[in-house]
Order: C-alpha cells, then sequence, then structure tokens
C-alpha cells in the first residue's frame, strides 16, 4: 500500500473519481483499487450478477407461473423475457439429453 501520513488519509486529498470511491468503499479500499488498476479503463456492467447465477436461481424460484419470473427479474434486473427465455432453453436441455 502507498506510504502516506495518516493526517492526508482521507477522501478530499484524493483526486476526482478516487475521491467519490473513498468515500463510497473507505479510503483504503480506493487506495487498493487505484494500486491494481490505475491506468486501466475499468467498465462496470449493469448486470451484477452472471446469467448462470440467475438461471439457478431463477430455476429454483420458477413454479410455472408469470409471478415467479417476474419476482426473479425484479430482483436481479434482468427482463421477464429474458429469465423466461433462460428457463425455456434450460429444460429444452434437459429434455434433449433424456431423448
Amino acid at each position: 500500500m502507498i506510504n502516506i501520513d495518516k493526517k492526508h488519509m482521507k477522501s478530499s486529498t484524493l483526486n476526482g473519481v478516487y475521491e467519490t470511491i473513498s468515500e463510497l468503499i473507505g479510503f483504503d479500499n480506493a487506495v487498493k483499487l487505484y494500486e491494481n488498476f490505475r491506468g486501466n479503463q475499468v467498465n462496470f456492467p449493469q448486470k451484477l450478477f452472471s446469467k448462470e447465477f440467475v438461471l439457478q436461481e431463477a430455476i429454483k424460484a420458477y413454479d410455472g407461473t408469470s409471478k415467479s419470473i417476474n419476482r426473479i427479474a425484479t430482483k436481479y434486473n434482468y427482463s421477464e423475457r429474458t429469465i423466461r427465455d433462460w428457463i425455456k432453453e434450460q429444460l429444452d436441455e434437459i429434455l434433449e439429453k433424456e431423448k
């Protein structure tokens, strides 16, 4: 970690976006991000959870109703159509394997 006098370890001493990051996750964590990603352009996807994880959760929660699809879509910020398509693909794969 960067060696800095403790009295300077505050968000307001950081440049631009690092100040905001420091306010959100703390000074030490902002420095860790800086040390690991400085000079890189980082893109944060809109979807936090992976397709595989969401599909697993959708299959567990799916009870054959639109309401269950709506719940999982809302919870993980995916469209109902996407969740429905993923479940259908998964079920089709299972049926294909059983043949």
